[in-house]
């Protein structure tokens, strides 16, 4: 084998929902600019990073080899589960500069977890995936959610002691009255801000502010004693359904059991078809069709998705 390159079709069956450190726009979503406008403004699109697909195949592969290790009477010791699992090789990161080669050698000889996906330090991986893009630009969209506070369930405080339900209401008799000083305490601040933009006196402002906040301050000492209201909205941006992400893996000097891996790989994907964040608000299922070729040649094609073992055609 000389080379070997898996072409892949990711398809979101439920909004995608993935979060990157750093990323300030869109709730931290990744987004990146591939096109300029005639102006030269660039234009953004919203993807499925090469860490998400590279995490997940490497996890499954490791997850088996370490249940099976178990089963066996041989676990996993903890700096081999660091390597293998988290990718860091914990004697060369503590080694820092200082790294033994001979023994990164050995390793990658003896794991073909390490030999294929590699190691933050000494072991380069030979397997190089690339972003998963959408075909035209597309940015993710905001989605909501709504948790709702126990009275919102018809009969559950009729369930409650009576004390139990007269501390439920009392409880959101205070907080209404601590969010409406809260309001009051903002809108004083914004009104002054607007004032001193303008050059007015704000002295009038101020004692509202005074007073506003002495309100706060009593309605907030109410609370201590008491749990805030459960009913809360989030949100979080997604890229919406029936959006096809491309991209490619492609492994380096390939060997007979890095496709096997790979294939292992994609078929627990297709078992668990979830990825990214949310996916109990509806988020994360996907399906998708991978075209393997082997020096070039179209050999197998895998279907995945469904929740079901992968579809694997021989060509």
């Amino acid at each position: 084998m000389q080379s070997l390159i898996i072409n892949g079709v990711i398809t979101t069956v439920g909004p995608l929902s993935i979060a990157m450190p750093e990323q300030k726009d869109f709730d931290s979503f990744p987004v990146m600019a591939r096109s300029f406008t005639s102006d030269g403004e660039p234009m953004k699109t919203g993807y499925l990073p090469a860490t998400t697909i590279r995490g997940f195949l490497r996890r499954a592969v490791v997850m088996n080899s370490m249940k099976m290790a178990a089963e066996a009477g041989s676990p996993y010791s903890l700096p081999k589960a660091y390597d293998e699992l988290i990718g860091q090789n914990a004697e060369s990161e503590q080694q820092a500069g200082d790294i033994d080669l001979v023994a990164l050698k050995k390793a990658r000889e003896s794991s073909p977890v390490l030999d294929l996906f590699g190691t933050g330090l000494g072991i380069a991986s030979r397997l190089r995936v690339s972003h998963f893009l959408p075909d035209n630009d597309i940015l993710p969209t905001k989605f909501f959610n709504v948790r709702k506070d126990l009275g919102d369930s018809e009969g559950a405080l009729e369930s409650l002691s009576e004390q139990d339900r007269e501390d439920y209401y009392q409880r959101n008799q205070a907080n209404r009255s601590r969010a409406q000083s809260k309001a009051l305490v903002d809108q004083i601040n914004r009104d002054i801000r607007a004032a001193e933009r303008k050059n007015e006196r704000t002295e009038e402002l101020a004692k509202q502010l005074q007073e506003a906040e002495k309100l706060l301050e009593r309605h907030e000492g109410e609370m201590r004693s008491m749990e805030v209201s459960s009913k809360a909205i989030f949100s979080h941006y997604a890229l919406p359904v029936g959006v096809n992400l491309k991209g490619r893996l492609v492994v380096v000097n390939p060997k007979d059991r890095d496709l096997e891996m790979l294939e292992f790989g994609l078929d627990a994907l297709s078992k668990d078809p979830v990825l990214g964040a949310h996916s109990a608000r509806g988020c994360g299922e996907i399906k998708g069709n991978f075209d393997v070729l082997i020096d070039g040649e179209l050999k197998k094609k895998i279907q995945i998705g469904d929740y079901m073992a992968a579809e694997i055609d021989q060509i």
